[in-house]
């Protein structure tokens, strides 16, 4: 299983080459933030910002803090900031250190397929949310009721504890959390990438 301290060891590692290996999925990001339709006074959290990849689809108006396990993967961030109002802080995402209902909107791309516990993550998510927030989520689910192929039982093997699981069911996950989907959409890649949009109701449902 993964831990973070393997994480921060993988993706020290990772972030010199993420950028060039994740530049595919830049049309996907933007669409997804594009979900959020992001206003001038909206504050925004990225949990899991790695180097930053989101930050050209910011309005530069939007108050954002994004949020990243990995000191490596920040310092190539924070040179993405240009001059856009966004705040970088080492942090867990499972742990946010943030109070409850802090920010009007949250972008989740490609960390619940990571971390250790992605309810939990999800969980800490919605917390920050404030109530009628959007979320989007971004990732590699497996959502279909039978097993994975044993390709990905394979990929999953070697990769899960270090750089990605590809195992991982979303409804499962969101089970856990009080958060509606508004829209799933499926983002190909044979099948594995999906796009969602979520809101945090205005009062709890559990």
């Amino acid at each position: 299983m993964a831990s973070n301290r393997g994480l921060r060891r993988a993706y020290t590692i990772w972030a010199t080459i993420y950028d060039p290996l994740t530049r595919f999925l830049r049309g996907s990001r933007r669409r997804s933030i594009g979900l959020l339709d992001l206003r001038p006074r909206d504050t925004v959290l990225i949990a899991g910002c790695g180097t930053g990849a989101d930050f050209e689809f910011l309005p530069r108006e939007t108050e954002c803090v994004a949020v990243d396990l990995t000191p490596a993967m920040l310092r190539r961030a924070e040179a993405k900031i240009e001059d856009r109002r966004i705040r970088l802080e080492e942090m867990d995402a499972m742990d946010l250190g943030f109070p409850d209902n802090t920010f009007d909107k949250a972008i989740l791309h490609f960390i619940l397929a990571v971390v250790p516990d992605p309810a939990r993550t999800l969980l800490e998510a919605e917390r920050v949310t404030k109530p009628g927030g959007l979320l989007v989520v971004l990732d590699k689910f497996w959502n279909r009721p039978r097993r994975p192929p044993l390709f990905l039982r394979v990929a999953n093997a070697i990769c899960g504890g270090y750089v990605t699981a590809v195992d991982r069911n979303f409804h499962a996950i969101l089970a856990r959390t009080s958060l509606e989907i508004l829209q799933e959409i499926p983002m190909g890649f044979g099948g594995l990438y999906f796009l969602y949009l979520l809101r945090k109701p205005l009062s709890p449902s559990r």
